[in-house]
């Protein structure tokens, strides 16, 4: 009982249960750390007779899985052992085989160096070696391949979910502004920015040019601008000039007077002919789009958006898994 007590006082509450799952590319090592110290105390008891207790689809869990299963999760939540966390111990463990059960029908497996190596960064992050976290765990009562199979039917579990839906998930630009515009607290969401689609027109003329040059560059764009009417007038190019696409473009990185004559400029218009020390530029606005958030951020949010609508669709999946597995308990 002592040693119970300190194991679980020294390994931090984990997700567990059937409704605990973890989404696809979320970080596995972050769903299952535990904090463990090496422990005093008596060794689990000595081996007893297994009998098989639940059957799912033929595939069998011993009474011995169901109380390894009941005693990690003691010491992971807090909770003294129960019927009702026997029950939870034993939901869980169903759960795992169903989804071994649909990995093998993928053909996807647990690598064993995945699992090692989690392990390793498990042991590693509490100052212990992979044998020094077994013995943790062991003195506990819990022995070290339960937390294995946890760790396996994750890892299957994660690729089931990630070839089934990969290519159904899909997370546009509307969706991550308003997930940015819902951040930030009390100061409302992330402030929205505007990008542009731009096609830059560029007149270029030698260095030194003569003044008879540079007017004849002007007079070209001033003529250009006054023709133009949709930006698929400069799809074929312009004779005499450079055309360039710039794709969400913010008006921040233009140089002034562009950025203003850009920003002042409905979709569909060219701004006037501007000089630089070699050509005479021109900007076609063909679209503009608000969004929020830098690369880094909109990506990070995606990423985030796309886990949760991914957890989602494995939650799905599970339940019909559940619904159309044949369960026998003995």
């Amino acid at each position: 009982m002592l040693a119970r007590r300190q194991a679980r006082d020294a390994i931090a509450p984990a997700k567990t249960g059937t409704g605990a799952r973890l989404p696809c590319c979320a970080g596995l090592i972050a769903a299952l750390m535990l904090t463990v110290v090496l422990l005093g105390g008596v060794r689990p008891g000595a081996a007893q007779e297994v009998s098989i207790t639940v059957l799912v689809n033929d595939d069998p869990i011993s009474d011995y899985d169901i109380e390894q299963r009941e005693r990690f999760l003691a010491i992971t939540t807090h909770e003294e052992p129960s019927a009702a966390l026997k029950k939870k111990g034993t939901d869980m463990l169903i759960d795992e085989r169903l989804q071994m059960q649909e990995g093998r029908k993928l053909g996807v497996s647990a690598d064993e160096d995945d699992v090692s190596k989690i392990l390793e960064d498990m042991a590693k992050k509490n100052n212990l070696t992979v044998d020094g976290l077994s013995t943790a765990l062991g003195r506990a009562g819990v022995n070290v391949r339960t937390l294995k199979d946890r760790i396996k039917a994750q890892l299957v579990w994660q690729e089931v979910v990630r070839r089934k839906f990969r290519h159904d998930v899909l997370i546009g630009d509307a969706e991550v502004d308003k997930a940015l515009a819902g951040t930030g607290g009390e100061g409302g969401g992330v402030p929205a920015e505007t990008a542009l689609q731009l096609r830059q027109v560029k007149y270029e003329f030698p260095a030194g040019a003569d003044q008879n040059t540079i007017a004849s560059r002007l007079a070209a764009a001033e003529g250009l601008r006054a023709r133009f009417e949709t930006c698929a007038d400069l799809a074929k190019g312009v004779e005499g000039a450079s055309v360039k696409t710039l794709a969400d473009q913010q008006p921040g990185s233009l140089a002034q007077p562009a950025r203003l004559l850009v920003m002042n400029a409905k979709i569909g218009q060219m701004t006037p002919p501007t000089l630089s020390a070699s050509a005479v530029e021109l900007y076609a606005v063909c679209g503009k789009r608000s969004f929020r958030g830098d690369d880094k951020t909109r990506e990070e949010t995606t990423r985030k958006l796309m886990n949760e609508e991914m957890g989602i669709r494995a939650e799905r999946l599970l339940r019909d898994l559940r619904q159309d597995a044949f369960v026998e308990y003995r």
